[in-house]
């Protein structure tokens, strides 16, 4: 094995060779310890930020389906409060207990004639639990849609805004400059209520629902009323008292606290009880009112997402929001033609964005790929220049020998080159401080 390693052809590997700087490996402790570092590096390279979107309206409007259209349109995930409440009130949490201990109390004191409430779960309660459904990665990376919260001025405030110390020269609290033993007392700096930044919405929709509208969408889910009614009463007379006109509700909080001017949504009224004679008429107009509303909420939709891209380039790597899609079905059935037409239009910008995504995710892989050559390139240098061309006369050998057990043969060869080489360092070094001119060429093999 010696022999062999004496043999061994390749340039001398001494001191005189620099060696590549240390990696800084960003996930020293681990990928799960580092995640939000990572997901952070890769959202600011790729000039990804979140795009929020907050619905609200009267209890049993029409949020949650518009909604869901927004986050269809962006690939968000979509929270409606009430799916959240009962997900969290089934959940082996602190949270989860918290909630079911303050619906016990409401459906106590909603069974009671002569009692008074309470009839709401707290804000604070609400806003703990948005807040913990948005603080979950999908939602805290690329965004969300929150349906049906805020419904009051004390749920917005609990959601959107927090308390911080006001800034150097506000005015400091002091409540009673001296405590009952004459001894003066600390002054407390002053508390301002701030926007909570990273949670804040990009556009907010406000639905203006009928009440009969909301009735109906509630009877529509076949569920008993005793269960639902009452909370219903009491929530929209809430709603309601707090957005009359005139009122300071929820647009000019989003307005003031936020500086969001709200979309205002109309949902259209239904059909008055005796507008049709029954049968096929009563089911014709209850399909006309639905493409009616599903319009208007397209339009709608459309509306708020050119409001936030007019503020915000929203880039998700998702291909950009379509248009309008207008009516899904006329009316009038004599516009045929025309249907056909927009389906044909619809077919072919539907394959226009298809290439568009597949051309961008083309893209982002070659990107991807050199960003990676680019940065394992020392590791790649440092291995070719100090391993491969030992490994590689080592294999050599053992291919010309052929020993019994080539591992073995292959292992004494590499500790017999280690040896070898610290010699000729050696040898090197001392050549080096004997010559008179201070340096002289590394000796041949």
């Amino acid at each position: 094995g010696e022999a062999g390693a004496e043999g061994a052809e390749g340039a001398d590997y001494g001191d005189a060779v620099e060696k590549p700087k240390a990696f800084r490996w960003w996930c020293e402790a681990g990928l799960a310890a580092n995640i939000h570092a990572v997901g952070g590096e890769f959202c600011r390279w790729r000039r990804l930020q979140p795009v929020r979107f907050c619905v609200v309206g009267a209890p049993g409007s029409g949020t949650a389906e518009l909604g869901a259209m927004m986050a269809e349109r962006y690939n968000l995930p979509h929270m409606v409060l009430d799916d959240l409440i009962e997900e969290i009130r089934n959940a082996d949490s602190e949270t989860g207990k918290l909630v079911r201990d303050k619906l016990a109390e409401i459906e106590a004191a909603l069974a009671n004639p002569k009692g008074n409430g309470p009839y709401f779960v707290p804000s604070a309660v609400l806003a703990k639990v948005v807040l913990e459904a948005i603080a979950t990665k999908p939602s805290l990376y690329r965004g969300y849609v929150l349906s049906g919260f805020p419904q009051c001025l004390e749920d917005a405030t609990e959601l959107f805004l927090e308390e911080r110390p006001a800034p150097p020269g506000a005015e400091p609290v002091v409540e009673d400059p001296k405590d009952k033993k004459g001894k003066k007392v600390e002054e407390v700096p002053k508390m301002i209520q701030v926007p909570r930044l990273g949670f804040l919405p990009d556009g907010v929709a406000l639905v203006h629902s009928p009440e009969e509208s909301c009735l109906a969408r509630l009877r529509a889910k076949d569920l008993p009323e005793e269960q639902w009614l009452p909370t219903f009463k009491k929530k929209m007379e809430r709603w309601q008292k707090e957005n009359a006109e005139g009122a300071a509700g929820l647009a000019d909080f989003f307005q003031t606290k936020i500086n969001l001017e709200p979309v205002v949504v109309n949902e259209p009224p239904p059909p008055p009880a005796d507008a049709a004679d029954g049968g096929a008429a009563d089911e014709g107009a209850a399909e006309a009112r639905a493409l009616t509303v599903d319009y208007v909420f397209d339009i709608a939709a459309c509306e708020l997402s050119a409001k936030v891209e007019a503020v915000k380039e929203v880039n998700n790597l998702m291909p950009p929001p379509p248009g309008p899609k207008g009516m899904q079905a006329e009316v009038h059935r004599e516009e045929v033609p025309a249907e056909d037409e927009a389906k044909r239009k619809r077919d072919e910008e539907e394959l226009r964005r298809k290439r568009e995504r597949e051309e961008k995710l083309e893209q982002i892989k070659r990107d991807e790929l050199s960003k990676l050559e680019k940065h394992s390139e020392p590791l790649r240098q440092y291995l070719m220049s100090f391993v491969v061309p030992t490994i590689t006369s080592g294999l050599v050998e053992v291919c010309r020998t052929q020993p019994e057990d080539p591992v073995g043969y292959l292992a004494e060869y590499l500790a017999a080159y280690a040896q070898l080489s610290r010699k000729r360092s050696k040898a090197f070094r001392g050549s080096s401080a004997a010559s008179p001119g201070g340096s002289v060429g590394a000796p041949g093999v």
